[in-house]
């Protein structure tokens, strides 16, 4: 029963077989590869119209269009993008309804049971990307139509001939989806433990990259899809280390791990890729990514042993970007996020600073790099920004821009001096909030 309970509760395979895919570049050939299948799927109604021998009548000629209609339409789906998970599920489904209906409308029934051997390419790719639950489903369907077939072979010829039928549907049926999530199972467990850092059992840059990669695809063709990764770094991690041993160093690095569990988003990726090095990559707008990275800044700095993480955020939108060229566009943003992830860090640390779009293309990746410098840079320390700048004043406009500071009586704890406004324009009245404002 244990056994049964671990296959049962199995969790969903599609994420990770999906980025590895993409990882192999082998998604492009497995889209055209189910769409061929699918369209195949499309003639077989068509043909049994058209065939003399075939079933008759409107409708019979219905169904086949239904049927026929529906496969065309998923074969597109799989000649356009790669589908989501919940596409995924969606089609399986739709798969499985098309199978049964051409099988039953079959007007010899020795033909019914033979189409039914579909049911063993549908339930193996149900069985290599998703649950154990979904499987059981497409399973169902696929016994009950068999055994309505093979009563039908009994009633038409003998029970002897469709029980010896319905035994080898059987065997190709179930034997192939179960020996697909057996592979699926090993070949998980290689890369779950290739793709994860075994201290904090989250996944390390090789899992980002194919995760990320994964996140995006699936995201593409929404509309005014940002992109943003943020970097988080500790502070000073080496005096841990050095003052309270390495053993206390390892418990602050599982702790920051459990805290970007916590305040994970839905769309989002969690990583370890350094030694005290941590990385998110989320979609959606930017705000939600600073929300996000005050957050665990803010519980970071609460941890035990004094410890506080600089942490340095870019994001930009990628509504139309080709599928070689997610990998890249993300590399633009870790690099980005990781130089402003240091501009806090030497501005003291304990902060969080958003870098903006600087002008022009990277041309590596033919999209815009971020940069932190003259572009907007936002250095938050506590609950509101420190400074903000669209870009660098100078000349005429520094003389006629004005600085708007805070009246909150708590001073900053912060040392953050942007570097995109002219000195004269930082006042030294301690403030929690100075915002730079062009004079309309």
């Amino acid at each position: 029963m244990q056994l049964i309970s671990q296959w049962w509760h199995q969790p969903d395979h599609y994420r990770w077989l999906s980025s590895y895919l993409a990882a192999h570049n082998l998604q492009r050939f497995t889209r055209y590869m189910m769409a061929v299948i699918v369209t195949a799927l499309a003639t077989v109604p068509v043909l049994m119209w058209a065939s003399a021998s075939g079933p008759v009548g409107p409708i019979f000629l219905a169904t086949a269009v239904i049927v026929a209609g529906t496969c065309l339409t998923m074969a597109l789906m799989w000649l356009t993008r790669w589908p989501t998970r919940g596409q995924s599920t969606a089609f399986s489904i739709l798969a499985g309804v098309c199978i049964a209906v051409t099988c039953l409308t079959q007007s010899y029934p020795g033909a019914g049971i033979q189409t039914c051997a579909a049911f063993a390419a549908l339930a193996g790719y149900v069985a290599f990307f998703h649950s154990s639950r979904l499987l059981t489903l497409i399973l169902a369907m696929a016994a009950l139509t068999a055994v309505v077939c093979t009563v039908r072979v009994g009633v038409y010829v003998d029970g002897a001939l469709a029980s010896s039928k319905l035994i080898v549907l059987a065997i190709s049926v179930f034997a192939v989806p179960f020996s697909a999530q057996v592979l699926v199972h090993i070949l998980g467990m290689d890369a779950l433990r290739s793709d994860t850092d075994p201290l904090t059992e989250l996944p390390n840059r090789r899992g980002f990259h194919r995760s990320v990669r994964a996140l995006v695809t699936s995201s593409l063709g929404a509309a005014q899809q940002r992109l943003a990764v943020v970097m988080v770094d500790l502070d000073d991690f080496k005096r841990i280390n050095d003052t309270s041993g390495h053993a206390q160093g390892d418990r602050i690095l599982v702790a920051v791990g459990d805290i970007l569990r916590r305040n994970r988003h839905t769309d989002s990726v969690i990583a370890r890729i350094g030694g005290e090095e941590f990385v998110v990559a989320v979609v959606g707008p930017e705000q939600h990514a600073v929300e996000l990275a005050e957050r665990l800044r803010a519980e970071i700095s609460v941890l035990p042993g004094d410890i506080t993480a600089s942490i340095g955020i870019a994001s930009a939108p990628f509504s139309a970007i080709p599928d070689a060229k997610v990998l890249a566009f993300a590399d633009t943003l870790v690099e980005a996020a990781d130089r402003a992830m240091y501009k806090a860090k030497q501005s003291g640390g304990d902060q969080v600073y958003v870098v903006g779009r600087a002008e022009g293309a990277d041309v590596a990746t033919g999209y815009a790099r971020e940069s932190p410098t003259a572009s907007r840079t936002t250095a938050i320390n506590g609950n509101a920004p420190w400074t903000t700048a669209d870009r660098a004043l100078a000349g005429a406009e520094a003389s006629s821009t004005m600085a708007a500071a805070s009246m909150e009586p708590t001073p900053a704890n912060t040392r953050a001096a942007p570097t995109a406004i002219p000195p004269e324009l930082i006042q030294a009245t301690p403030t929690p909030v100075t915002i730079a404002k062009k004079r309309l």
